[in-house]
């Protein structure tokens, strides 16, 4: 007797929903602590990765607006951080606090639609590259950034690869990875999409891909692969002596991701309008 093609299609089916929903947990980060003071930033700003020459005071703040998250890939200056951040912003910037910025110009890499490099005069620590041969799913991933345009992180599981259909003129669809989401900062009121450009990261604070968007309807964070964050860093200089972080795990992830924003490993983008 022959079984029914359905038969196994459904019995895929039912494994997917287990398995996600066997993902479907809540270990959530403590909120992050509060940013430093105008004074306090002032009187530490020479002391930042930054040359102190391209520091700037920034507007107040109907003339600003923070877009997104970006990540160092060499202490040359270069991050790699989300199109969608800087699109349309005349001038763009890391903000390091204190209501201090570090202005940045813009590289677009060919064949990459959503992401781009910004450089700074200098930049802290850059983050490693993970080796694809290591990448599973079901393995858990950080997400670090600004979501809500506040410190935050994220945890997830890596479900695999799928693909982003854009229907824009002239963009291209995208091979991404979608993540189902286990867990957040506590308190971030509203979704993660201001993470854009953000790394998702292994415990070992290899970068697996950049953040590009939430669904928080369905759970899932989407990233770049692996393949199109090595595009980037490529465009960098980077040498092998990348320095290690403390091991991530569900339970530390929001005090780790504290570190690497607080060293200017990952930083927050944003325009002044005008």
């Amino acid at each position: 007797m022959r079984i029914p093609d359905r038969f196994f299609y459904l019995v895929v089916l039912i494994g997917i929903v287990a398995v996600t929903g066997y993902w479907h947990e809540s270990s959530d980060a403590p909120p992050a602590p509060p940013p430093p003071g105008r004074g306090e930033m002032a009187l530490f700003a020479n002391f930042t990765p930054f040359s102190a020459i391209s520091i700037i005071n920034l507007p107040v703040d109907d003339q600003k607006t923070m877009t997104g998250t970006a990540f160092s890939i060499s202490q040359n200056g270069q991050w790699i951080m989300g199109a969608d951040s800087i699109r349309g912003c005349p001038h763009p910037f890391l903000n390091i606090g204190g209501n201090l910025g570090v202005p940045f110009t813009v590289t677009h890499v060919a064949g990459i639609d959503n992401y781009v490099v910004g450089t700074t005069e200098g930049a802290g620590k850059p983050l490693p590259l993970t080796d694809p041969k290591t990448i599973q799913p079901g393995m858990r991933g950080f997400a670090v950034g600004f979501p809500a345009g506040e410190a935050g992180e994220a945890t997830a599981r890596l479900i695999g690869r799928t693909v982003i259909e854009r229907h824009k003129r002239f963009q291209h669809n995208e091979e991404v990875f979608a993540w189902a989401q286990a867990g957040r900062t506590a308190g971030i009121k509203g979704n993660l999409n201001q993470m854009l450009g953000g790394p998702m990261v292994t415990d070992q604070t290899g970068v697996v891909g950049v953040v590009l968007r939430e669904s928080p309807r369905r759970g899932r964070i989407y990233t770049s692969t692996p393949e199109t964050a090595a595009k980037l860093a490529a465009t960098a200089p980077r040498t092998p002596d990348f320095e290690s972080s403390d091991t991530l795990t569900k339970r530390n992830y929001g005090i780790v991701a504290d570190t690497l924003r607080r060293e200017y490993r990952v930083a927050q983008v944003g325009c002044i309008k005008s």
